[in-house]
């Protein structure tokens, strides 16, 4: 991709940090932007590990912000009840997410990404009934666990992938695209244009939550290569 399309790309996709999706509430919530949704699902966790993991009887990740989330990916949600994936998604975090959530940042660069793996599979079972809802649960974890390897995934995205890779077909799962993607990121990050963000959505506390996770993970790198990899 020529330098001139991608810094094109970088300042467009800069833009949308803090730009409001316009397939959510007319253009005009905050949640939905890229601050805003990454505050709303990381956030939330974040935030609630810093006081034991409790909050009221209440989900941890709000319906709502599903919703809002399965509308500014425009992901299919054709089938799904917000208020049981809730329930479902509340049940996983304090499973397999909780446990593990301090030990995230100890684990080896490998270690990450195998747990990845595992996490996508798990949660695609666990919360949506079935491994045949692995994009479902990529998107999901991949807001909600800024510190691991996730790549979004969607069927053109998987075509996409292949073809840069030039493999005969795409991944059949998303075990085999992680790894796919793997192998094309580290070769397009020096394309990447990195920037730097600050967070401008939510609380103040909030804020240096995602700040922090910016800083510490490659996050925004993987995001800018998924939309490098829509054009």
């Amino acid at each position: 991709m020529k330098t001139d399309i991608c810094s094109a790309i970088a300042q467009k996709t800069h833009q949308q940090w803090n730009l409001p999706s316009s397939l959510v509430g007319g253009g005009h919530d905050a949640r939905s932007s890229t601050n805003g949704l990454l505050t709303i699902f990381y956030g939330n966790l974040e935030r609630a590990a810093q006081f034991g993991w409790l909050n009221a009887g209440r989900t941890l990740v709000d319906k709502t912000y599903l919703s809002i989330l399965w509308q500014a990916a425009e992901l299919n949600a054709n089938g799904y009840d917000f208020t049981k994936m809730a329930s479902n998604l509340d049940a996983f975090v304090r499973a397999e997410l909780e446990p593990r959530w301090l030990e995230f940042e100890q684990l080896s660069h490998d270690e990450k990404h195998l747990l990845t793996i595992d996490l996508i599979e798990q949660a695609a079972a666990e919360i949506f009934g079935s491994g045949y809802h692995e994009q479902s649960a990529a998107w999901l974890i991949f807001f909600l666990c800024p510190q691991l390897p996730v790549f979004p995934i969607t069927a053109d995205l998987q075509h996409k992938v292949s073809k840069r890779l030039h493999c005969e077909q795409p991944a059949e799962d998303y075990a085999g695209y992680h790894q796919q993607c793997r192998q094309l990121f580290c070769r397009m990050l020096p394309h990447i244009h990195d920037s730097t963000l600050k967070a401008t959505y939510g609380s103040e506390r909030d804020r240096n939550n995602v700040n922090q996770v910016l800083r510490g993970s490659d996050w925004w790198q993987r995001y800018c290569f998924i939309e490098q990899l829509k054009k």
